[in-house]
């Protein structure tokens, strides 16, 4: 998957992308709401290779740099469902400036329209206020809140998990099929 979106770049990432999103990932404000552990740039480079073709990275069109990860993986809470799953981060420096809105618009266009899935998730620790406004915002529905769930990186902390999801037909009727 390759996409274009109007400021950015959203390709495979690469292993070469591993210092860019080491950096990224290792900063609290990342940490903060993820299940991360700290990595080396090795580790994450041997992650990016096992996770060819799940992994992308978000890269400013201006000047190609890496502000960011997406991930679409299996969404291991439905079963035979034609669904995916995903999660990201972004560096705080390009934070709360559209970035992931633009990126997850055109991830969900690609999913549904192209691939076909019939329902799309993503999770976020509940006191993530933005990600879950972000979510909300692209219209995703909370299903839930599984309680004392994930062991964030940041501090230790259990938190509750928010799940969202998107139904084919929700995105259809918001976005329209053309």
């Amino acid at each position: 998957m390759l996409l274009e979106t109007p400021r950015l770049i959203v390709r495979p990432a690469l292993p070469e992308d591993a210092k860019a999103l080491t950096r990224i990932q290792n900063t609290d404000f990342v940490r903060r709401y993820n299940g991360m552990d700290l990595w080396d740039e090795a580790q994450t480079a041997a992650i990016l290779r096992k996770n060819a073709g799940h992994c992308f990275v978000l890269c400013l069109k201006a000047s190609g740099e890496v502000i960011g990860e997406l991930g679409i993986e299996e969404d291991g809470l439905r079963w035979q469902a034609n669904a995916k799953m995903l999660d990201y981060y972004l560096d705080e420096a390009h934070a709360r400036r559209g970035y992931m809105t633009e990126a997850l618009s055109a991830v969900l266009s690609r999913l549904f329209r192209e691939d076909g899935l019939d329902v799309v998730s993503a999770r976020a620790f509940a006191p993530n206020a933005a990600s879950r406004r972000l979510l909300e915002g692209l219209g995703f529905r909370l299903e839930g809140v599984l309680r004392h769930c994930v062991k964030g990186g940041f501090d230790g902390v259990v938190y509750d998990d928010a799940v969202y999801s998107m139904l084919k037909e929700e995105y259809f009727d918001r976005y329209g099929r053309a």
